[in-house]
């Protein structure tokens, strides 16, 4: 037999699960009832990745394997990291305009085989890249303070000969 005290602890905490789960519910009923969190907002993929590209190719001779390439507003090259022996590939990253014109280029370059210049074979994966977002071209401004010591010297001599 149960004594009072654990009687007592014993409903209130079976009390406080169904207080908790009745909470729950509510929630789930307001978010079944609001139409804003049903709506979720979908994403449409635009931007590949290209992996397991030959260490030695250039930027340059995958634009030539590449092409004809259809519209692309996005396209950044990455050669291979030699810290990461035996694993080196270059990759790439293409940021189509067109949704439709990623399945063709995927159907054509996925499993394509790259030859390096020692005849070793590289087969490419094509695959949409984790990060959706085009990183912007920044514009490189001039340093304010460029050339300002050559300037600082000759005013410190002009001013010692004035003095």
């Amino acid at each position: 037999m149960r004594s009072e005290k654990e009687q007592r602890t014993g409903s209130r905490e079976r009390g406080s699960v169904e207080i908790q789960f009745r909470e729950c519910q509510r929630e789930q009923d307001n978010v079944a009832v609001n139409p804003r969190h049903k709506e979720e907002k979908k994403e449409i993929f635009t931007k590949v990745v290209i992996r397991r590209l030959p260490p030695s190719l250039s930027k340059d001779q995958l634009e030539e394997h590449l092409s004809p390439l259809p519209s692309f507003d996005y396209f950044e090259f990455f050669p291979a990291d030699q810290s990461l022996y035996p694993h080196l590939f270059s990759r790439a990253y293409i940021n189509f305009k067109n949704p439709e014109d990623i399945i063709i280029f995927r159907d054509r370059f996925d499993g394509y085989v790259f030859i390096d210049n020692k005849g070793q074979e590289y087969p490419a994966v094509v695959e949409f890249a984790p990060f959706q977002k085009v990183s912007k071209k920044k514009l490189k401004k001039k340093d304010a303070k460029a050339g300002t010591i050559e300037e600082v010297t000759l005013l410190s001599k002009i001013y010692t000969a004035e003095s």
